[in-house]
């Protein structure tokens, strides 16, 4: 991750002073200019037309389409490192996991499902294009997703239904948990100075290369080399469009150029393609079965059954209810139950009612559901409408491939370097002395969290319990 080629940092900079020092230098800009509404109706009915015309539409995205959610962007007058370089408190943020997702969010995700946009390349970490309901194959986040952490031995990446924060403020992304493998996970998001991942960078190359239309949304469009994607469209000849309160450096590159709020360009552009953009609902999807004298449930990607999602708190399966303290478990403890089981005695598999408990961000209440497992293993599509507090769910008969979720064997190499690189720096170390110091830091760091997820009731290190 990088801002500019010609910017260089002192040695021991911390990361949020480094990315400080990236805010808008002078007054002109850190200013925001607005096209006139006679001036922006005309260039969404030119974008409009450059739509219906594209046969392989690209969106970048950038800080500036999560403000209205109450996330805070970073190069904005009131930006985070805006604000850290001027000596000004940054202004409080909603939680991500909370907020929810924009009219520019959803208007993605529709114009995805009806096969119009090709491609989303995103910089933003806070989970909101997946949870808007955008399949992970649909998206490259060159910055990684809070959501998301990665195993340092196998690659096995797993999402989690709560940010996925570090366990120190140092380089280890190490989260306190563990893979199936025995390997400590690691959050998945892109510090400064760090290599970005590799599989996202190669996809959001093609898809820029291939596109006849990338249209950049609420990116300063300064840090590469994520911002190098629109410009590839551009060089290759085709149409970049870039809408941005403030000025860019591909501004000169852009066949169109919008000085406007994302949503409000969205809101536009859906209206003159007669397309409506659907309201934000919750979407999970649970698999219910047998596997020898006991039932299960787990929950899984709804575009992926492969990819299992630790979101289920706890299951009552007779009505028997729930105790406290398994509806009182930490997030992380909790996490690391991706399935729920209980022996079949007992049990009417022909009518089951399973109550289910979530980890929950939105109000979730508990579900009860009515299910048939005498045959095979079924799957409930759940809905829930966070405006109205209210769930919906059907069994889907079409289920969706089980495709393995992509493994990224590269990330726990490339984490071990960006650490000894740290290392290295900060402490004016030899490389064998500093590669010793990490190696010795992330098993302590082993032991620390087996010590706190015992405490919490949760399983701990599975390589110190076996």
């Amino acid at each position: 991750l990088k801002i500019s080629a010609q910017r260089q940092f002192p040695r021991y900079w911390s990361l949020n002073a480094a990315m400080a020092s990236t805010a808008h230098k002078t007054a002109e800009a850190v200013e925001e200019h607005r096209d006139p509404p006679q001036v922006l109706e005309k260039k969404v009915k030119q974008l409009a037309e450059l739509v219906r015309r594209s046969n392989h539409f690209v969106v970048f995205t950038g800080a500036g389409i999560s403000t209205s959610a109450g996330i805070g962007d970073f190069r904005g007058p009131n930006g985070k490192w805006t604000c850290q370089a001027q000596g000004r408190q940054v202004p409080k943020s909603v939680d991500p996991v909370k907020a929810f997702p924009t009219a520019t969010h959803m208007s993605l995700v529709e114009l995805h499902r009806r096969g119009i946009l090709n491609y989303i390349i995103s910089q933003n970490c806070d989970g909101l294009h997946r949870r808007s309901g955008l399949p992970a194959s649909a998206i490259s986040e060159l910055h990684g997703n809070g959501n998301v952490e990665i195993c340092e031995d196998c690659g096995q990446s797993y999402f989690r239904d709560f940010k996925c924060t570090r366990m120190g403020k140092g380089a280890d992304h190490f989260t306190g948990r563990f893979c199936s493998c025995q390997g400590r996970l690691l959050n998945s998001t892109i510090d400064f100075g760090q290599n970005l991942p590799e599989r996202p960078l190669t996809l959001a190359g093609e898809h820029s290369r291939k596109a006849d239309l990338h249209l950049a949304l609420g990116s300063s469009l300064t840090v590469h080399p994520a911002c190098g994607m629109p410009s590839k469209t551009a060089k290759h000849g085709g149409n970049l469009v870039i809408c941005n309160l403030q000025k860019t450096p591909l501004d000169e590159l852009a066949s169109l150029r919008l000085f406007a709020e994302t949503d409000e360009v969205m809101k536009m552009l859906m209206m003159m393609l007669e397309i409506p953009i659907p309201s934000f609902v919750l979407d999970r999807r649970i698999a219910f079965g047998q596997s020898g004298s006991e039932v299960y449930c787990r929950a899984v990607d709804p575009h992926n059954a492969a990819q299992e999602i630790g979101l289920l708190r706890a299951v009552d399966w007779d009505g028997s209810g729930i105790a406290q303290a398994a509806l009182n478990k930490s997030q992380s403890v909790v996490a690391e139950q991706l399935v729920h089981s209980r022996q079949k005695k007992g049990l009417d598999l022909g009518r089951l009612q399973p109550v289910l408990h979530f980890v929950g961000h939105y109000g979730e209440p508990a579900l009860q559901l009515d299910l048939d497992l005498i045959q095979e293993e079924v799957h409930a599509m759940l809905s829930f409408d966070p405006y109205k507090q209210v769930w919906t769910w059907k069994l889907d008969e079409t289920r969706p491939a089980a495709e393995p979720p992509h493994v990224d064997k590269l990330y726990g190499e490339h984490h071990f370097e960006y650490c000894l690189k740290m290392r290295m720096e900060k402490k004016d170390m030899k490389q064998a002395e500093a590669k010793q110091s990490v190696e010795d830091g992330f098993e302590n760091s082993r032991c620390t969290a087996h010590a706190v997820s015992q405490a919490l009731g949760g399983p701990g290190d599975p390589r110190m319990a076996s």
